[in-house]
């Protein structure tokens, strides 16, 4: 288990009265100042409410909430305290403080860019017994970071931020640059498949099923294709099964042209290790044609995919190929 989480569970077994008759408070406020007063900061952050007596989220509290989760997620994760003010350890607890910790919940997710999962959360009552306390937000570590800020709140819109210390610091551009460099990525690359597609006095159709392979560790979002080739060969009308079926929705050119263009939206992706079929090239081939007489089939093609930069080649496929396919 990482520390984050050890430290979550742990302030979270401070939610009933203990053997020796602490409350939840006082077994808290003992915590905080003989076992956290003693550690370095990283992994826990106190946090006030800029109204204890209004349990609704202000800006500041939207404020502190996409800072540390952000940070946080960014970071080795950690617990943001919410009812102790920093430096002086006093209680500050909040009202309705239930009410206030499922608003911490329901914006979490929706505090960075992308979204963190498995935020938690948790709230203990005070000593008041006002319906007053304490309350426990959890980020966990992120295994794809970085994470940005997305609240429409000046000063941390748009920042990526991470924890230094007991702060929670905007990254410089030499720590994103490390931080997508290590992100897994796909890797995409043109594949083709020969097919017969049928003779006739003399003559054979050839088909060439082209598509995209995928040999990285990263998921291919919006995968697109584009495709030029050389005469005698066009795009088929017969698609990848011979009944019409594109692999990716058909964007410019199309059947009887030597060029064509297929993209999608991001519901369609291409995961690590998948070969996807997109289209199909043809071309007429006299079986009683010489080898040499036979010509190369020519395919310019461009690959993309979101984060990933562009790749533009250029594949041919030996004429002797095609007829020993015919």
């Amino acid at each position: 288990m990482d520390t984050a989480r050890e430290l979550f569970d742990t302030l979270e077994s401070f939610k009933m009265p203990d053997t020796k008759g602490r409350t939840p408070q006082h077994q808290l406020l003992d915590y905080c100042q003989q076992v956290l007063g003693t550690v370095e900061r990283y992994y826990f952050d106190y946090k006030t409410k800029s109204d204890p007596l209004d349990p609704k989220l202000s800006e500041s509290d939207r404020k502190n909430l996409g800072k540390g989760v952000s940070g946080f997620a960014n970071s080795k994760g950690g617990v943001l305290i919410w009812g102790i003010e920093d430096g002086t350890l006093a209680p500050k607890p909040i009202s309705d403080v239930g009410i206030f910790v499922a608003s911490l919940l329901q914006l979490g997710p929706l505090a960075t860019d992308p979204p963190v999962p498995q935020i938690d959360g948790f709230w203990i009552p005070s000593d008041s017994g006002k319906n007053e306390g304490f309350g426990f937000i959890y980020v966990p570590e992120s295994s794809l970071p970085p994470h940005r800020v997305a609240l429409a709140i000046k000063d941390i819109q748009n920042h990526y931020f991470f924890r230094s210390g007991q702060d929670f610091i905007i990254a410089p551009h030499a720590q994103l640059e490390d931080w997508f460099g290590r992100r897994p990525h796909p890797v995409l690359s043109l594949i083709t498949k020969l097919k017969t597609g049928g003779r006739m006095s003399g003559s054979a159709i050839v088909r060439v099923i082209l598509g995209i392979k995928n040999s990285g560790r990263g998921v291919a979002k919006y995968p697109f294709l584009s495709v030029n080739v050389n005469l005698p060969y066009r795009i088929s009308a017969s698609g990848i099964d011979g009944k019409l079926t594109l692999g990716l929705p058909q964007l410019s050119g199309g059947p009887g042209q030597c060029d064509g263009s297929y993209g999608a939206s991001v519901t369609r992706v291409i995961h690590p290790g998948i070969e996807h079929e997109v289209t199909s090239l043809e071309g007429k081939i006299q079986l009683s044609a010489r080898p040499v007489d036979v010509p190369d089939l020519v395919i310019k093609y461009i690959i993309m995919a979101e984060g990933v930069r562009p790749v533009e080649g250029e594949k041919t496929v030996p004429g002797t190929e095609l007829l020993a396919a015919a």
